[in-house]
C-alpha cells in the first residue's frame, strides 16, 4: 500500500486496556448494585464517555448513579495501571517502527479524554510514537460519527484519503472511518467482526504484526 498517514485507535488496539476497563466497570457496578455484564459493556466500546453516560442514564434511570459508576470505574482503572503498568497489543512496536522507517506519519485518534490518553501512553512508554493526537476533547461528536478521524486527517494536512488508513478494534470505530471515507482495517479485541463491519473494511486481521504484512503487499 502507498500510505502517507496511519490513524490508530488507542484502547484495545495499541494498548491492552479494554479488559482492564471491563474489570473496573464490573467492579464498580457490583459495588453500586447495578445489573451489568460484558455484553452490556461491549455495546459502548469505542464511543465517547458522554454518549455512554447518556445511554446508561436511559437504561438505569439515574444520571447520578451513572456518574458515580463512571467516577468509580476511572479510579479503579488508574489504580490498576499505576500498580501493574499497561501492556501493548501484539505487533504495535513492530508496525510503528516499520511506518517510521518508510516515512509514514502516525496519528492517534481516541474517544478517551486527553488526560487519560497522556497517562496511558506514558504508562505504556510510547508517548513519543505519534506525530498527532486527537482526543474526545477535540471534537463535538464521538464515534461512530467521523469527526475524530477527520480531525486527525486535517492535522496531517489532508493527504489523499486513499493514502490514509485507520486501524480500529471496535464496530463504532470502523463505522466512523467508513463515515469519514478513509480506508480501514479492523483488528478485533473483545468483539469479533460481523459481516456488516467486515464489509466496511479492507481486511480483518488478528494483530498489528499482520497489518504490517498486509500493507507491505
Amino acid at each position: 500500500m502507498n500510505l502517507d498517514l496511519v490513524i490508530f485507535d488507542m484502547d484495545g488496539l495499541v494498548v491492552d486496556s479494554e479488559k482492564i476497563y471491563y474489570a473496573a466497570n464490573q467492579r464498580a457496578a457490583d459495588e453500586l448494585k447495578m445489573n451489568y455484564s460484558l455484553a452490556y459493556y461491549r455495546q459502548y466500546i469505542g464511543t465517547g464517555t458522554q454518549k455512554m453516560i447518556n445511554a446508561m442514564t436511559r437504561d438505569y434511570g439515574s444520571r447520578s448513579l451513572v456518574e458515580q459508576f463512571i467516577d468509580l470505574s476511572h479510579e479503579f482503572v488508574f489504580d490498576v495501571i499505576k500498580e501493574n503498568g499497561l501492556p501493548l497489543k501484539k505487533g504495535f512496536l513492530e508496525l510503528s517502527t516499520f511506518l517510521a522507517h518508510h516515512g509514514v506519519r502516525k496519528a492517534l485518534a481516541s474517544s478517551n479524554d486527553r488526560t487519560a490518553i497522556d497517562f496511558f501512553l506514558q504508562a505504556a512508554k510510547i508517548d513519543n510514537q505519534f506525530e498527532y493526537i486527537v482526543s474526545a476533547d477535540d471534537v463535538q461528536h464521538s464515534k461512530p460519527d467521523p469527526d475524530i478521524f477527520e480531525r486527525a486527517w486535517t492535522l496531517a494536512g489532508t493527504p489523499a484519503k486513499q493514502k490514509a488508513l485507520v486501524l480500529e478494534d471496535s464496530f463504532n470505530g470502523i463505522k466512523a472511518a467508513f463515515n469519514a471515507r478513509i480506508p480501514s482495517i479492523m483488528v478485533p479485541d473483545l468483539m469479533p467482526a460481523t459481516a456488516e463491519v467486515s464489509a466496511q473494511t479492507l481486511a480483518v486481521l488478528p494483530n498489528l504484526a499482520e497489518v504490517k504484512t498486509f500493507i507491505q503487499k
